[in-house]
């Protein structure tokens, strides 16, 4: 099941209107599986996706204010972060088109491909992004507990509770 659409990801990310959504739904379906996955940890991603359409994950998909130790802060949501993931794949695969004659990049007498440096500095900007956007989500994870016990255990699924996530970059 995926957390967002084609149109809630164009909502979140300036791609233009004529846009490949297949690119995107493999994009959104990548993410969501390996970057969020990563982030959320086993236990907690499977419970989120199994309950997706309970009251209580409504402000955590899509953004809430709360507080935390006196201070008031607001949090984009699930689906802002993986937003931010998905574009990190999709910048990526863009300029690739795949044919019975292997992958191709569509030539234009008006335009040029970007080229791939380029593309990974953007996919690594959006990836930087989502750090930032996870540390606030986080935190709103650790404040609501009692909405969300197993966002507490470790990524393994075992009976302790983590005590510290991480966030982890990956070269591109």
């Amino acid at each position: 099941m995926k957390l967002i659409t084609v149109n809630e990801f164009k909502s979140f990310k300036d791609v233009g209107d004529k846009v490949d959504e297949n690119k995107i739904n493999q994009a959104i379906e990548m993410a969501q599986m390996t970057d969020l996955k990563d982030v959320l940890g086993d236990r907690f991603y499977f419970d989120l996706v199994g309950h997706v359409a309970q009251p209580h994950y409504q402000d955590l998909l899509s953004g809430s204010t709360f507080n935390y130790d006196g201070v008031n802060y607001y949090q984009d949501g699930i689906k802002a972060l993986l937003s931010d993931y998905t574009m990190a794949k999709y910048v990526l695969a863009i300029n690739t088109n795949f044919t019975p004659f292997g992958a191709t990049v569509k030539q234009s007498n008006d335009s040029e491909p970007t080229d791939r440096n380029t593309l990974k500095d953007i996919a690594t900007q959006h990836l930087q992004f989502a750090g930032s956007r996870f540390e606030i989500i986080k935190l709103y994870l650790d404040s609501n507990t009692a909405n969300f016990p197993n966002w507490s255990y470790n990524v393994c699924g075992s009976d302790s509770p983590s005590s510290e996530r991480t966030f982890r970059f990956r070269k591109i």
